[in-house]
């Protein structure tokens, strides 16, 4: 449930506020208050507040809010419930004024409350301190009792939906532009954020079904790419899309794999091979991927599609580009006379850092500075 909660010294507005809702709150519970209307019950509990003068933030106000797929089944004395104790959790006793109305002018039913933080006797009964994140632990832990989903579980479940929509658009797209598009049909909206010196440089993905344009203001609905995922950044989907596109421009003009490799390296990517099982010279060997990477590129750490020192996998980031350069593949490696992958291989060896990608990849690789070593070699022989 999104819930929020905070101190403050409050005028006859909030409990109006409360109270009203376009005309479609309902009050569920009143506590120590005798009067009706808004402006005696301020008055009531201003009058509370008093008695201890040492607090002047002397009321407590907040909101539990809970989606629309789990809100619209409480009932609401269900609903009515979970706030009590959840306040009584952080400190409200039954000796302090409080006010709970329910809204249902927006898309997700929500529950207000106002509380009197001073007790009828002149003691301060909720401390401040860490309150919205007291009042947080404290819903989440009546949800558990409840057995009903937390704010945490559900945003969880949110973001892993997100994260798989987002890398499937990723591996079909070849910009951000046909991104944003193909989320869209996928129900997310794709907030895009950018600067002078980086261009985009930020990302958001809202649910459409969870936009609420009447709150807004309380809560933004949706998570920035950083909190979806912590390995999948804004920088390394511009490297894929830069790549994506290189390749499938260079792929249109290459007979065979040898005129796609330096063609591409003519483009500034270097392309490396893995095979299956070891590389064996003067024989017929399989391809297990390819991995391009774009020379000179700043990106230095593992990330989501990206893999430090070898690049991107090109069967793993676009299954189409897979199948465009299967053919390409094949056509060289059938061709036994002059075979120009088995010649430039048996120079330049492999140079996939395995180490790196675990069980990931097998074994079939040497290092670059070991590659390096057989390049001076190389000159040294001419």
């Amino acid at each position: 449930m999104n819930n929020s909660a905070t101190t403050r010294a409050i005028t006859k507005i909030a409990l109006e506020y409360n109270g009203n809702d376009k005309g479609t709150a309902e009050m569920v519970a009143s506590n120590y208050l005798l009067t009706d209307t808004s402006e005696g019950q301020f008055v009531e509990m201003k009058t509370v507040s008093e008695r201890n003068p040492k607090v002047n933030k002397w009321a407590l106000t907040g909101y539990i809010s809970q989606p629309d797929e789990i809100g619209r089944k409480l009932k609401d004395e269900e609903f009515l419930e979970i706030a009590i104790k959840a306040l009584e959790k952080i400190g409200v006793t039954n000796k302090n004024q409080y006010r709970l109305d329910i809204h249902n002018s927006t898309k997700h039913k929500h529950i207000h409350f106002v509380a009197n933080r001073i007790d009828i006797s002149g003691k301060c009964t909720v401390k401040a301190h860490d309150i919205g994140k007291r009042f947080g632990e404290a819903v989440r832990e009546v949800c558990k009792e409840k057995g009903l989903l937390t704010d945490v579980e559900i945003g969880i479940q949110k973001k892993a939906e997100m994260l798989k929509s987002l890398t499937e658009t990723i591996r079909s797209e070849d910009n951000f532009d046909d991104l944003v598009s193909a989320m869209k049909k996928r129900g997310f909206e794709i907030q895009l954020s950018s600067n002078v010196k980086d261009g985009i440089s930020g990302m958001r993905i809202v649910m459409e079904k969870d936009k609420n344009f009447q709150t807004e203001r309380i809560y933004k609905a949706g998570y920035k790419l950083s909190e979806i995922s912590n390995q999948l950044k804004i920088s390394e989907i511009k490297s894929l899309f830069k790549m994506k596109q290189a390749v499938r421009e260079v792929q249109r003009n290459a007979d065979n794999l040898k005129e796609f490799r330096e063609n591409l390296q003519q483009r500034v990517f270097s392309v490396k091979i893995q095979y299956n099982g070891d590389f064996k010279t003067g024989q017929k060997n399989q391809i297990k991927d390819i991995w391009i990477n774009e020379i000179n590129n700043s990106q230095n750490k593992n990330g989501f599609f990206f893999r430090k020192n070898v690049g991107f996998s090109l069967s793993s980031i676009d299954f189409d580009l897979g199948d465009l350069v299967k053919s390409l593949i094949q056509g060289s490696v059938n061709n036994d006379a002059g075979n120009p992958l088995k010649k430039e291989t048996n120079e330049s060896l492999i140079e996939i850092a395995g180490g790196l990608l675990g069980d990931f990849l097998n074994p079939t690789y040497v290092s670059q500075d070991e590659d390096e070593l057989w390049k001076k070699k190389r000159k040294l022989r001419r």
